[in-house]
């Protein structure tokens, strides 16, 4: 009897892997006819996703940012054809290109209608480090979106827990039902590499985007802010002990922020009369500002000297 139930109960454990993988082949029977990779001058450098059967195609803004102006799609399925540019969005990280007329209809992915819960498993296609079309398990590590730093700027992002390569950038997340949840655009690595998190731009951007169809420009002061228990232990220390606030790094140089003055490891105090100490609400607030307004700051420096209020005029993140 024990032997019969050891084998049940083995078979049941090998059913439970089975399923997964089964489903796992038809997502990726379903969405790979849509996926493409992107060339740029003829080099490929990301990944995108087909997202209306006249052959409207999504991608990464940060993989088509490069000296060439020779975009290009390739895949098995709609071979190798010349891409047109149609919009960008760089506070999404997300790009519109349109493949040539006369193929229609291409295959294309729907748009989902909702982000799955937290916990619940997503799917990447795309074509990391030379590797084409591969399919990348991960699962949702939460559904509130935040502000990912790199190249420059913020993007709105969802975290998602799986490793999305160099070359990935681009690529759909999707859901088990092969509909488009996210973009690819980052991965949170450290000098030890990559720390098993990526960031995808969130549906609702994706969303707003295609049915748009234009540029989007924001607001941007060309620096970052970090929170201040995010600071290594011996710069906390330099700190006033009620600091409240966010600490600038990456300034760029001849940038808006560098020109009014303000270096890395200043502390923003507040920002238009408020005081923010959270990433998410403070570009929030810069969101709702159109470039070129009026930002008025008070800002010290780390150590809480120098405190001072100056003015400067948002930059456009485009």
């Amino acid at each position: 009897m024990s032997k019969y139930l050891f084998t049940l109960a083995l078979f049941c454990s090998c059913l439970v892997c089975l399923i997964p993988q089964s489903r796992a082949q038809s997502i990726y029977k379903k969405i790979s006819p849509a996926c493409i990779e992107i060339l740029v001058g003829g080099r490929l450098d990301g990944s995108g996703v087909i997202v209306c059967p006249t052959g409207l195609v999504l991608t990464a803004c940060h993989v088509i940012r490069k000296p060439s102006k020779r975009l290009e799609a390739f895949s098995p399925k709609v071979g190798r054809k010349a891409l047109q540019l149609i919009a960008t969005n760089r506070g999404s990280d997300m790009a519109l290109l349109k493949l040539p007329g006369g193929n229609a209809p291409y295959p294309a992915l729907a748009l989902a209608k909702q982000i799955p819960p937290a916990g619940k498993p997503v799917f990447l296609l795309g074509s990391p480090i030379f590797r084409h079309h591969l399919l990348i398990r991960g699962s949702i590590a939460r559904k509130t979106q935040t502000y990912s730093w790199y190249n420059g700027g913020f993007t709105n992002t969802i975290p998602i827990s799986a490793i999305g390569a160099p070359g990935s950038s681009g690529g759909p997340w999707v859901n088990q039902k092969g509909e488009i949840i996210g973009l690819q655009v980052a991965t949170v690595t450290t000098s030890k590499g990559h720390q098993g998190v990526s960031s995808a731009v969130p549906l609702p951007s994706i969303r707003r985007f295609i049915s748009e169809k234009r540029n989007v420009s924001v607001s941007s002061i060309q620096a970052a802010v970090e929170e201040l228990w995010a600071q290594p232990t011996q710069l906390i220390r330099k700190m006033p002990s009620d600091a409240k606030g966010l600490l600038l790094r990456q300034v760029a140089k001849d940038g808006v922020a560098d020109k009014a003055g303000l270096r890395n490891e200043d502390l923003i105090l507040k920002a238009n009369g408020k005081n923010y100490t959270r990433i998410e609400p403070f570009i929030r607030m810069m969101r709702s500002m159109k470039p070129g307004t009026t930002l008025k700051l008070e800002v010290s420096s780390v150590t809480g000297e120098n405190r001072r209020g100056l003015s400067l005029k948002t930059a456009s993140l485009d």
